[in-house]
């Protein structure tokens, strides 16, 4: 079969790294479409991203081009991409959406940190799956306040559990890739000393970097002021919050005997103060197969994170983590699934004692204050309860998964090439 995948960033090939090596050990032909003009900071793939699969086959996209002849000229079989149906209406109108799937290509989206739950309904219709992480997820999708209405129209006329599957995370199978003797000699750490990763904050959002940036109470007022948001001047005059946070878990890793790995990216824009506390500050986000992040995790003993993803990471990798809670971006606000992907409520992602604690930032200092490595150990059972509710699987086999779904998907077609597609 032929199957063709969406690798125009970086980030899809993180998602979907080992489903094309499962794509392609399964003796399938994988073609790489990839944007050159990809114009997202930092996410274009290059050459040396796609040579981890050197049997497959590239194929440049066009943005706002037809993806139909590109892949019907190709043969493909079938299309998959993380976030398929918003990515694909990105690119160009819903007909071109329809013309590839009654060209025959198959459209399948997988799933990338709880963005299924963003997509809206009407891609059950123009999609052949929706690949869900847990079970929990898929039916956390269908409840929704914004989508529950459509949902229950659509279970009239199409079968919702037909036109899903719950796969577990393709992302999360790259931690069995990851060497950990070669990871830890490359940040330059000994096999014995434990290490504290510590996921740096977006300092994009201008709330965050005039109130915790770098600079003196005075400068970052001046900064508020001429960006005409006096509003924040009390909250500057409090204190850095997140210096003071970042000096914690510096003496929380200096009374643990741990390294302070500090994981960023160049968007990041982080204070210089961060940089100074490290032990090792990972900056660049280049890797992909496996990707920097999950090989950070692979050697980590905690994480400390920003309601972040990598607490999905840190859970899959046995990592006990700990959610500080930041008020939400703009974009982040904009999500439809936000008011429950956000929740920090126990029992929910972020907040699971015995696999990830929740502290609001105000809070944050004096939970690490006087503790050690010790205080935070990862407990078997509830990790157990987090993978079935948040993470499905915890077996690495989650891209087997949805390659056979795909794969049987391909028999039934086979087996009945006069079926509609979808509605």
């Amino acid at each position: 079969m032929k199957i063709a995948f969406l690798a125009s960033r970086k980030g899809y090939l993180k998602v979907m790294g080992s489903l094309i090596q499962a794509a392609i050990e399964r003796g399938h032909e994988a073609l790489l479409l990839t944007d050159p003009a990809e114009r997202k900071p930092g996410e274009a793939t290059t050459p040396e991203d796609l040579a981890h699969w050197p049997r497959a086959r590239v194929l440049p996209i066009q943005r706002g081009a037809s993806l139909v002849p590109l892949l019907t000229g190709a043969r493909a079989e079938a299309l998959v991409g993380p976030s398929l149906h918003f990515v694909l209406a990105s690119m160009g109108p819903e007909a071109d959406i329809r013309a590839v799937r009654a060209a025959g290509v198959r459209l399948y989206s997988v799933d990338y940190i709880l963005e299924a739950l963003n997509s809206r309904p009407e891609a059950y219709h123009l999609l052949d799956r929706t690949f869900y992480t847990s079970e929990d997820q898929r039916q956390l999708h269908w409840s929704l306040p914004k989508f529950k209405a459509e949902f229950d129209s659509l279970r009239q006329s199409l079968n919702l559990a037909a036109r899903s599957a719950v796969g577990g995370s393709t992302m999360l199978d790259q931690l069995g890739l990851v060497d950990r003797e070669v990871v830890r000699r490359r940040l330059g750490i000994g096999p014995d000393k434990p290490v504290v990763l510590f996921m740096s904050l977006k300092m994009t959002v201008p709330e965050r970097r005039l109130v915790w940036g770098d600079g003196s109470a005075l400068t970052r007022t001046a900064r508020a002021v001429a960006r005409r948001r006096p509003d924040l001047v009390p909250e500057i005059w409090k204190g850095n919050g997140y210096r003071a946070l970042a000096e914690a878990v510096r003496r929380f890793c200096d009374r643990s005997g741990a390294a302070l790995v500090v994981k960023s990216r160049e968007k990041n824009r982080d204070p210089r103060f961060l940089r100074n506390l490290a032990d090792v500050f990972v900056e660049r986000d280049d890797e992909v197969f496996p990707y920097t992040s999950i090989q950070l995790m692979a050697v980590a003993a905690l994480c400390i994170h920003f309601l972040s993803g990598a607490v999905l990471e840190a859970a899959m990798a046995g990592v006990p983590s700990i959610s500080v809670g930041v008020p939400l971006s703009r974009a982040q606000r904009e999500y439809p699934a936000h008011e429950l992907v956000f929740d920090t409520r126990k029992g929910g992602i972020w907040n699971f004692p015995g696999v990830a604690w929740f502290t609001p930032p105000e809070e944050a200092v004096s939970l690490l204050e006087g503790r050690t490595l010790a205080d935070f150990r990862l407990d078997p059972s509830a990790r157990h309860a987090y993978v079935e509710r948040h993470l499905g699987f915890d077996d690495l086999c989650s891209s087997q998964r949805v390659l056979q779904a795909i794969e049987d998907d391909a028999r039934v077609s086979s087996a009945s090439p006069g079926a509609a597609p979808p509605s």
